[in-house]
């Protein structure tokens, strides 16, 4: 469904998929009504057969409470959408802040203390 290249809302541009767990995804785009266009983060909620209410509460309260937070600790929230009625999809749109994963630390040798 989601490809590198895709335009979503007519806005974000999809540029590559960071990460996927059973039912999310998140990707990092740009954000093209800004001028000159600024990555920012996607993470996806995806539903193929049944919707789990439960999941799309909590997903829909954690971009309720992004959109209150403001933070320098706290990528800041940007947007909220739905794509995709027959299979519904919905995105979580915030500030990218660029780095490496935890996973990607570790794959490179990091250790850390408790």
């Amino acid at each position: 469904m989601l490809n590198p290249g895709q335009v979503l809302c007519d806005r974000y541009l999809l540029q590559r998929k960071l990460g996927q767990t059973a039912g999310r995804r998140t990707w990092l785009a740009l954000d093209q009504a800004i001028q000159p266009p600024v990555p920012v983060i996607i993470k996806f909620l995806a539903f193929v057969d049944q919707v789990n209410w439960d999941l799309l509460k909590l997903f829909e309260r954690e971009a309720n409470i992004l959109q209150q937070l403001h933070h320098p600790a706290i990528p800041q929230y940007r947007d909220y959408f739905s794509i995709d009625d027959r299979v519904l999809w919905f995105g979580l749109v915030q500030e990218y802040i660029p780095g490496q994963s935890l996973s990607e630390l570790i794959q490179q040798g990091k250790r850390f203390s408790l």
